[in-house]
């Protein structure tokens, strides 16, 4: 992450807040909604506004919003003190991530890519906790910024041991783009 990084999510935030503002959960947590605990901690990775955050909070988790964008996350703030939602946030820069181990019942990752965070989630993650992870796949060996993308089964091979619920790896329909999707829940008696 650099500055420049920074300023431009921010900038980008500030100019597209009701756009923002009005997006709804990813239809990836809402289609699997059910799968959800009723309590616990909950993660919202690189959140923006917290929309999948506060979908959380809904269910009854306390969510812990990062991002490293800080205008989102007082839009996202805002937001949750408004519904009474309890959602925390803190500006982070997840590609120096650190958790404590078996911390979080939920962890969220949608539309980024760190692959730094595949290990730490891994061990944050409570027994018989969910991750719902998607991004997106590498399709075109001549993109640019490979950095930001996954290879075709580089998140499930990330997740291979844990219960894997839903998987799935496609081209999405409103786009060109590839994207892999994943829930998958860390067994109870796991071994690091």
């Amino acid at each position: 992450m650099t500055n420049s990084d920074i300023e431009k999510w921010n900038t980008r935030y500030d100019i597209e807040r009701e756009a923002w503002l009005e997006r709804k959960p990813r239809r990836l947590l809402r289609d699997f909604a059910h799968l959800l605990p009723r309590r616990g901690i909950a993660l919202d990775a690189a959140s923006g506004v917290a929309t999948n955050g506060l979908f959380l909070a809904q269910y009854g988790l306390r969510v812990i919003a990062l991002d490293f964008s800080e205008t989102a996350l007082k839009l996202a703030m805002q937001r949750a003190q408004l519904s009474g939602m309890p959602v925390y946030a803190a500006v982070y820069d997840l590609s120096l991530p650190w958790f404590p181990d078996t911390y979080f019942d939920v962890i969220l990752n949608f539309r980024f890519l760190e692959r730094a965070t595949f290990p730490v989630y891994r061990r944050a993650l409570k027994a018989g906790g969910l991750i719902f992870f998607e991004t997106f796949v590498k399709a075109d060996q001549n993109i640019s910024n490979p950095h930001y993308y996954l290879e075709p089964g580089e998140l499930l091979k990330a997740f291979h041991d844990f219960k894997i619920l839903h998987w799935q790896e496609d081209v999405r329909q409103d786009t060109t783009r590839a994207v892999a999707q994943l829930i998958a829940q860390k067994p109870s008696h796991f071994v690091q």
